[in-house]
């Protein structure tokens, strides 16, 4: 291995890494090239005793250089050890053998009964074969959920360049995450569901599931993994990427050359033999004098490209010194793309559209989509333009395109260019890409910018002379205003849902912007908007009745949720549906979702029978009991597994006891119609956030309390009711009222370390408490949901859109409940008081003038 090249061995000076034409070659070097190389052999000797040797090991080391002992940290140990070894030098004036002195510590480490020292060495992989085992991993894991986010800092740079040296040296070096490691270990589990393989005609093995390879052919592959490698290193940069903003005064220069030029040759070699195929050339060659192989050539040369496409990747990532490289780079690598794919050797009329994440275009669009909004930052509106234009172009992350038309909108407008900007709003709306949150956004923009062209045509008409009006009349003036387009064929104003609002006071800690808002309770004590809003449901806020005045408050009892509770049902009682057995949907064994979650309509299609199967069960044909039975049978055998649906709380029993008391006041139609929608809507399949931030409940035990003989379900001395005559749920639960349940699940050890804690408490049965508390019909359970908007907050377009679909669609209770500072509710009142006592504006009148006769 290590004569092949595929391994290298630990540089020893003169022992087995030298031979004498290694010497002679050496001899030959000037005395700069021969420092160099001596250089270049030492930091690998450190970068090895770096990452192998121990903390022991290298203060042995450091005795064996300087003669002292040293009792520090490791890092600090092996950053003397560099010190010393690039600083001082022996009497002859040779560096010290930092590489010798390590192996003879290694040598007396490991008993050699039996042995040579030659059998003790350390062997490192070279670049090559380790970008190669690197790629082998990602291909095992290549649709793997990872079971945890990797995380690392990245030192201060100065300039893209160097960022993106940095960024590539990273990727390349930093260790991978094994989620299969994790399993054998079982630090975490996933769902179990069949795995599907893909199997070959001459395979006499039953027929398998997977009927499309993701990789068609070998070009696709290497563009997919070059393009994978620029999203990554584009990743990078993004996060550590200081833009300065320029001042308002900044005016943009013209585009760059560069910039316009569309037909040029990718930079990097995969991509150009994409072309290469496309046209049929015989082969070509680049700059680092590598040969395109023509189709049809031997296999033994086409491996040889590929491995020659890896090596001039990284050597051009190495010559780009600015953002514009960067982006430009990719920019050629989707033009070629697209061409190859709509012209000539790829189709993918029978592919998979949830394959699109394994496609080298989709990574080339996710680079151009982060570019976007960083030319933004640098107010560079020509450029983002452009780019969003081409990634329009673009048949990849369609759920992106309301967003796209969103932002081209908004840039033209910076490039005053207001009759483009409307024309962008209209297309938009007509493309039936855009989900419904965008076109919120975009119905917006149009019609401010509809707003802002009909006070400018006022104000020509207004500045019009009398004569020019006398004029206007005969239809012999030449300034024309465009009274035949007035009140006439204007676009559909977007009718944004009317939801239920309320105001209530809250005493500020803190009033700075971009700060979470922090109050003071009602019990005095410092809390969020959204524990503020707790409280005051529970204590104060007054039941919303239909029929008759409210008299009644109080009783609500709920948690931070953000849509947390809804989502875990959907995952728990749609969980078989959700693993079922389909094709080409599960590649691995570590996957929290299937592949063709987020294309609703190939998800619906791919389980129609099991959804509305499921569906109705919900609805009709479980009984109460038995529908909370399939939910905590569930609950309890998937509990912990890493599932994109569930997000598992911490306080397994008393957050299982609110979900089934949350099932039980939903309604069984209403519930069954908010699992429709998650498994069909193109909207929750893209983003499942904006939800309500507050789940409440309330459950009203008055009938109960007046009549406890004759009802079947009568008091259990653990139910606890409040002063509203209203079961106490965080009792009943047995939980904090300021759980979060947004907040990170426990470590293994702290809840380790709480079992001893939990050991004296008696054993709860969630299932059978929520049971016996709905026997009879002498309860009311009430389901309520609150968006909680805090000072100078306002809704997003995803909230909107929920409020509309929950409280519609769903038909459930849901409000917003916005918290405001005192003298902001005394400006409020004042201003509604003012606007209630002011009469009603008069009707303007037509300005258009109709000629006589």
């Amino acid at each position: 291995m290590v004569e092949a090249g595929f391994l290298q061995q630990f540089p020893v000076s003169d022992t087995a890494t030298s031979t004498s034409k290694t010497i002679a070659t050496s001899e030959q070097l000037s005395p700069g090239k021969k420092e160099q190389q001596d250089l270049r052999r030492l930091d690998t000797a450190l970068d090895a005793i770096e990452r192998c040797a121990t903390a022991p090991e290298l203060a042995a080391l450091y005795k064996k250089m300087t003669g002292s002992k040293r009792h520090i940290a490791k890092t600090e140990l092996m950053a003397a050890i560099k010190r010393v070894v690039k600083t001082q030098r022996r009497i002859d004036g040779s560096r010290i053998p930092v590489a010798q002195l390590m192996q003879q510590i290694w040598l007396e480490a490991y008993p050699l009964t039996g042995r040579k020292n030659s059998d003790v060495m350390v062997l490192r992989m070279t670049p090559a074969t380790r970008d190669l085992m690197l790629r082998m991993h990602r291909l095992f894991y290549i649709v793997s959920t990872p079971p945890f986010n990797a995380t690392s800092l990245m030192p201060q740079v100065e300039g893209v360049g160097q960022l993106i040296a940095l960024a590539t040296h990273k990727l390349r070096q930093e260790p991978t995450q094994w989620p299969g490691l994790m399993v054998f270990f079982k630090k975490v589990a996933y769902p179990e569901y069949k795995l599907t393989k893909c199997s070959s005609s001459e395979d006499d093995s039953p027929k398998m599931l997977n009927s499309h390879r993701i990789f068609p052919s070998s070009e696709a592959y290497v563009t997919y993994e070059v393009a994978y490698q620029l999203h990554r290193i584009m990743s990078v940069v993004e996060q550590c990427i200081q833009v300065v903003t320029p001042e308002k005064e900044y005016q943009e220069p013209d585009l760059e050359l560069k910039w316009m030029v569309s037909d040029g040759p990718p930079a990097f070699l995969a991509f150009q033999r994409l072309l290469f195929i496309l046209y049929d050339e015989e082969e070509t060659e680049t700059e680092d004098e590598d040969v395109v192989v023509p189709p049809g050539e031997v296999e033994g040369e086409a491996s040889s490209w590929q491995m020659n496409s890896w090596k001039q990747f990284y050597g051009e990532i190495k010559k780009m010194e600015s953002l514009d490289d960067l982006v430009l780079a990719s920019r050629g690598c989707l033009q070629a793309y697209l061409k190859w794919m709509t012209a000539a050797a790829y189709s993918t009329s029978g592919i998979p559209i949830y394959f699109s994440k394994c496609n080298a275009g989709y990574h080339l669009v996710r680079i151009l989509h982060t570019a976007v909004g960083l030319y933004e930052k640098m107010r560079n509106y020509q450029i983002a333009t452009l780019l969003l234009n081409e990634l329009l172009a673009a048949p990849f992350l369609e759920r992106k395109r309301g967003y796209w038309w969103d932002r081209l909108a908004l840039n033209l407008e910076h490039l005053k260019c207001k009759d483009q900007a409307r024309d962008t709003c209209v297309n938009a709306l007509e493309d039936p890409h855009v989900l419904a949150t965008d076109r919120i956004a975009l119905q917006r923009r149009l019609n401010r910018l509809e707003r802002q062209n009909d006070r400018e045509q006022n104000r020509r008409v207004e500045s019009l002379s009398t004569a020019d009006l006398s004029l206007q009349s005969t239809g012999t003036s030449l300034i024309t205003p465009d009274w035949e387009n007035e009140n006439e064929e204007k676009t559909e104003v977007h009718n944004t849902y009317k939801y239920r609002q309320h105001h209530i006071v809250g005493r500020p800690l803190n009033r700075q912007t971009g700060e979470k808002s922090r109050f003071v309770g009602y019990d005095d004590e410092p809390c969020t908007v959204e524990q503020l809003v707790l409280q005051y449901y529970r204590d104060h806020h007054a039941v919303d009745k239909i029929s008759e005045e409210s008299t009644e408050s109080g009783g609500w009892y709920g948690v931070h949720s953000e849509g947390t509770v809804f989502g875990n049902m959907f995952g728990i009682l749609m969980w078989d549906v959700l693993y079922a057995c389909i094709p080409d949907v599960f590649q691995t064994p570590f996957q929290s979702a299937p592949l063709d979650f987020g294309y609703a309509d190939v998800f619906y299609e791919a389980r129609r029978e099991l959804i509305d199967c499921r569906i109705s069960q919900v609805k009709s044909e479980w009984t109460v009991e038995e529908l909370l039975s399939a939910f905590v049978a569930r609950w309890n055998s998937e509990y912990g597994r890493v599932s994109r649906f569930v997000r598992w709380p911490s306080d397994d029993v008393a957050s299982l006891q609110y979900h089934l008391l949350a099932i039980a006041a939903i309604g069984r139609t209403q519930l069954a119609s908010l699992l429709r929608y998650m498994a069909t809507s193109k909207d929750f399949h893209q983003a499942q956030n904006g939800l309500p931030d507050l789940l409440l409940l309330r459950i009203d035990l008055s009938k109960l309390e007046s009549n406890p003989v004759d009802n079947p379900a009568s008091l259990s001395p653990q139910w606890i009711v409040d002063s509203h005559d209203c079961l106490n749920i965080y009792e009943f639960c047995g939980m904090d009222q300021q759980l979060n349940m947004n907040e990170k699940t426990i470590s293994l050890e702290e809840e380790d370390s709480t079992e001893s804690l939990s050991e004296d408490k008696p054993a709860v049965q969630p299932l059978q408490n929520v049971l016996n508390l709905l026997k009879g019909d002498s309860y009311a359970a009430s389901l309520k949901l609150v968006e909680v908007k805090g000072p100078r907050d306002r809704l997003s377009d995803k909230q909107l859109l929920w409020l509309e679909v929950l409280g519609e669609e769903i038909g459930l209770d849901v409000s917003v409940t916005h918290v405001e500072e005192p003298e902001k509710r005394a400006k409020r009142k004042k201003k509604e008081s003012a606007t209630t006592s002011k009469p009603a504006p008069k009707k303007r009148e037509n300005k258009r003038r109709k000629s006589a006769g």
